[in-house]
């Protein structure tokens, strides 16, 4: 068999990245498989191992498009007010609630993949305090907490 040149395996490793975020997002991280992604993308689930030999190795690979989706629903531009309004809000949302899973499930459950949680937490937690001051964790903390009891009603 020919080798697969560098230019095929990143189209190959690209597709298998999309097919993971448009189910983490859509099915959760229990339901997504390497079968399931093997159906979405057409790639044999060994092809996939070979890439990603450890189902946490997807979160390890996704370089912030999952924060960025996270981002993209919160106001970071306005006050802090505007910000806790957007959260709040954006907990209607199903995307941005798959997010929050995501994220909890990595801090609860995974061994090797709370890096990925650690590195979104920290980030937000920096943004939040660079945007609006000393103090405003405390509004995170809270609007963390508001998002766990939501999820489990």
């Amino acid at each position: 068999m020919p080798k697969r040149s560098k230019e095929d395996t990143e189209i190959t490793i690209q597709k298998i990245m999309d097919a993971v975020v448009d189910q983490l997002l859509r099915l959760g991280y229990d339901k997504m498989s390497y079968t399931t992604l093997s159906q979405q993308t057409g790639v044999s689930r060994t092809g996939i191992s070979h890439h990603f030999p450890k189902k946490t190795d997807f979160t390890a690979a996704l370089d912030g498009r999952i924060f960025k989706l996270f981002m993209e629903k919160i106001d970071l531009q306005g006050d802090l007010a505007s910000f806790q309004d957007s959260w709040i809000k954006s907990l209607e949302d199903e995307q941005f609630r798959a997010i929050l899973r995501l994220l909890f499930h990595h801090i609860v459950t995974s061994e090797n993949a709370h890096e990925f949680a650690a590195n979104g937490i920290d980030r937000l937690y920096k943004l939040v305090e660079a945007q609006f001051g000393e103090g405003s964790e405390k509004e995170l903390e809270w609007l963390i907490g508001k998002s766990l009891i939501r999820m489990t009603q």
